[in-house]
């Protein structure tokens, strides 16, 4: 059951201190940013080797923690056993404590005849799900808001906090259908908990079923059974917080099909899967649907084969259903061998009775026009190939923009089944029968 609850907990959204902190513009910019996007690496990395060990570890490198170091290959000395150097500063963990009571604490501390010289911040878990981070400067410690020197896209950085749980939520929602057939009725039997605020605080519980991260509050509203599976989730901004007038809801009003929004001081909006994580690339973002559905339906046509021996240009029969945009719809294909999802339409080509062609094509966005391929040996291909710039748009008449610059590679994007806005409809099946479970 732990891990069950922290697959879901560690996703969960990781937040600020309840009242407003006295952020300095230029932070994020100098080298307490740095510090700030460190200690936020080293926090998942010890939460990462927890998940798979049952154990924090004072070993950084052992978690996988390796620090930047400075543009001319510098870095900040160590100042003794244990320690990880970056650029300005170096690292620590000072204390571990194993389960029951599992814990740990790191620090880091700015190397002296350095701009850093009299910064240190300090990080860790004292119990299950709450965080402590703070930075003290000349004497003068403060809470960190977790969200602080991270892209918030277009919403607030307490806004982020919400829109990540929700997405969370849903794909914790959808995990737990695939195993049990039914969804959860509410957040704690699906092991959803939220990160506290960096000073241990949560936000107050509206009632019975809520559960409290930072700045919002969860409850699952309605859940339906078979025929017709579906469930809603809202989330609720606390009130005397920048979020009281925020609310969102979520939910799947059937097989493979969302509805995501966002109200705000009463004016309603969607949000599209690929805005709920941040980035600096919407081209990236925007093709993150495709690259993640023509993945699930490359593994869905292999597993396919290990059932009849044979791959099928027939979506429904091989049980690949993308999700949907937010606001309920899908695109329609050219002929009914295409299948939509949001931005992308898919299609399978047999070529041979052992070789076929999946296609992902764009239809909307940024994006519309490019096109995914990916073949029987899990070869991708995408046309127009991008290359020079990571993320550059180009105006083609009045209004009109496209992605036109990009790596050429695409194997940085991170796909599983966690992070990916789409699963089939039925999970792969092991050769020889077994329960149809997604791993």
């Amino acid at each position: 059951m732990m891990r069950r609850m922290r697959w879901l907990s560690v996703v969960g959204v990781l937040c600020g201190p309840w009242s407003p902190v006295a952020m300095a513009e230029d932070t994020c910019a100098g080298v307490g940013g740095e510090g700030i996007r460190e200690m936020q690496s080293l926090f998942e990395a010890e939460q990462s080797s927890f998940q798979e060990r049952d154990r924090y570890s004072q070993d950084l490198a052992q978690v996988g923690f390796s620090p930047a170091a400075c543009a001319d290959g510098s870095r900040a000395p160590v100042p003794g056993p244990g320690w990880v150097a970056g650029c300005h500063f170096a690292y620590h963990v000072t204390s571990v404590t194993g389960l029951p009571a599992a814990s740990f604490t790191a620090i880091a501390q700015g190397a002296a005849g350095t701009p850093a010289e009299n910064v240190t911040l300090q990080i860790g878990s004292p119990s299950f799900q709450n965080i402590i981070f703070w930075l003290e400067q000349s004497g003068v410690r403060r809470f960190v808001d977790w969200n602080e020197c991270q892209p918030t896209g277009s919403f607030s950085a307490h806004e982020s906090e919400g829109v990540l749980a929700m997405s969370h939520i849903f794909q914790g929602m959808q995990a737990s259908f695939w195993e049990k057939n039914q969804y959860p009725s509410t957040l704690a039997q699906m092991g959803f908990w939220p990160m506290s605020c960096t000073d241990g605080s949560r936000a107050p519980l509206p009632g019975p079923d809520w559960v409290a991260g930072c700045h919002f509050a969860y409850r699952v509203t309605s859940v339906s059974g078979s025929p017709t599976p579906a469930f809603t989730v809202i989330g609720q901004g606390a009130a005397g917080t920048s979020v009281a007038d925020v609310t969102l809801q979520i939910g799947s009003p059937s097989i493979q099909n969302i509805v995501f929004w966002l109200e705000r001081a009463g004016v309603r909006r969607y949000i599209p899967w690929e805005e709920r994580v941040p980035t600096t690339s919407v081209c990236t973002a925007q093709e993150e649907e495709g690259l993640a559905n023509i993945r699930a339906l490359f593994t869905t046509e292999q597993a396919f084969f290990q059932e009849k021996d044979r791959y099928s240009s027939n979506l429904a029969e091989t049980g690949f259903l993308p999700l949907s945009c937010t606001d309920g719809t899908r695109p329609v294909g050219p002929d009914s061998s295409w299948l939509g999802g949001c931005r992308f339409i898919y299609q399978v080509e047999v070529t041979s009775p052992s070789s076929f062609i999946a296609t992902a094509r764009a239809v909307s966005g940024l994006i519309a026009g490019t096109t995914l391929r990916m073949d029987e040996t899990g070869t991708l291909t995408r046309s127009p190939v991008y290359v020079g710039v990571h993320e550059e748009t180009r105006k083609f008449g009045l209004g009109r923009w496209r992605c036109a610059g990009g790596p050429a590679s695409r194997s940085e994007v991170r796909l599983s089944a966690w992070t990916s806005p789409s699963w089939s409809s039925r999970p792969p099946r092991p050769r020889g029968g077994g329960s149809s479970r997604l791993r």
